[in-house]
């Protein structure tokens, strides 16, 4: 659930407004992209997000190319799925091929010479701005001078700046990107796997409501799979069916019997009570209360195909005199 109101041109305060209105006619949709309209809630960051973009088109030497491979493989490195969204459509605009998307957001190209610059820059991001000498070294040879890294650290900035607003404002996908965010892998660029939790549900849109407006996750894709975003996981919702090719024997469906469970997700929170009359304020509905375990206080409810979800807080022992 997002946590910044989203501004129109209309609503924005005075100072975001031509710069919100300069990026809406550049937007897709003709209107602003959701990153944009939140920042604009804060004059000081839209104006600073856009002083270093503007900075880097008109004074920066790398090729358009180039700068939006980087941002591309930095929004996969920080698995941002907002960022990758939006960088694999600015990519697609700049002129890579969706053949090409894949390797560019594993930190990889066909040219060698770009390849050694974007794993400087996912080691960049994935180490808060620390570079071993030997990727400098394999960038410096691969024919790359200082001031062309350091624009490619400035970029990497960039890119660093609104993976953190959007996962701190819980920035919400526009569904002009939902296309580019469904093109786009569940992978950061450090991994070639990550376990997201697949559940079978009658309703992908009561479901992608639930755990967008009563759980806070970020719509990755609305449906045909529901993809979300939720903490540092991911759950994909699809509708049942019977059997195919490759599970010939297996029929998905959801829960027959909500009160005999094998699975549920778990939550791990540092305040169960607060989650607890947070998400029952917004219509969630518990089993119980939480209930202190001693090393553990617990609660549970269920979405609304009847998929248990546990919410737990890990409590420390005190240490007894």
């Amino acid at each position: 659930m997002s946590r910044i109101p989203t501004h129109t041109l209309d609503s924005a305060p005075a100072a975001s407004r031509p710069v919100l209105d300069a990026l809406a006619q550049r937007s897709p949709s003709g209107q602003p992209l959701n990153l944009h309209a939140q920042m604009a809630h804060a004059p000081a960051v839209l104006l600073g997000y856009m002083g270093l973009r503007r900075t880097l088109d008109e004074h920066g030497h790398l090729e358009r190319r180039t700068r939006t491979a980087i941002l591309l493989t930095v929004a996969a490195a920080d698995a941002c799925a907002y960022s990758l969204a939006v960088n694999t459509l600015v990519a697609q605009q700049s002129g890579w091929e969706a053949k090409d998307l894949a390797a560019l957001r594993n930190a990889d190209a066909a040219d060698a010479k770009l390849a050694a610059l974007l794993r400087l820059a996912r080691q960049s991001a994935v180490h808060h701005g620390h570079v071993d000498e030997a990727t400098w070294q394999s960038a410096r040879a691969a024919g790359w001078t200082e001031a062309e890294i350091a624009e490619a650290f400035a970029l990497i900035g960039l890119a660093q700046y609104v993976d953190a607003f959007v996962n701190l404002a819980q920035t919400p996908l526009d569904p002009v990107l939902a296309p580019f965010a469904a093109e786009a892998p569940l992978l950061n660029g450090t991994t070639d796997s990550r376990l997201t939790h697949l559940l079978i549900v009658e309703d992908q849109d009561r479901t992608r409501a639930f755990y967008e407006q009563v759980l806070g996750a970020n719509v990755v894709r609305p449906r045909d799979p529901v993809i979300l975003q939720f903490h540092n996981s991911w759950i994909v919702a699809n509708a049942g069916g019977p059997p195919t090719d490759d599970k010939p024997e297996v029929t998905m469906a959801p829960p027959s019997q909500p009160n005999v469970a094998s699975y549920a997700l778990n939550v791990r929170v540092s305040d169960a009570r607060a989650t607890y009359d947070d998400w029952r304020s917004r219509g969630a509905h518990f089993l119980t209360p939480p209930i202190d375990h001693g090393s553990e206080i617990r609660c549970y409810l269920r979405d609304p195909d009847g998929h248990l979800i546990e919410v737990g807080q890990s409590v420390t022992p005190h240490p007894t005199a």
